[in-house]
């Protein structure tokens, strides 16, 4: 398994020319599903970047928004 990976490391770098334009939020890219969220966990804080209704729903009712948030991701 641990050559696979060496092998697929850089399989961006082999991508068909017409998509090497292509800004990463338009393409799909395998694996990437929790990728960022490893660290995720039940105090994390909801980001200020996200909708205005839930950034007051996690204010006013983290019991109800966290356990949510934590088993989306």
């Amino acid at each position: 398994m641990r050559e696979t990976a060496e092998r697929n490391s850089d399989w961006m770098s082999s991508l068909p020319e017409e998509l090497l334009d292509v800004p990463l939020w338009n393409l799909a890219i395998p694996g990437s599903h929790d990728s960022m969220s490893f660290c995720l966990d039940m105090s994390s804080p909801v980001l200020r970047s996200e909708p205005w209704l839930l950034r007051i729903m996690d204010r006013l009712f983290p019991c109800l928004t966290r356990p949510c948030i934590y088993r989306c991701q």
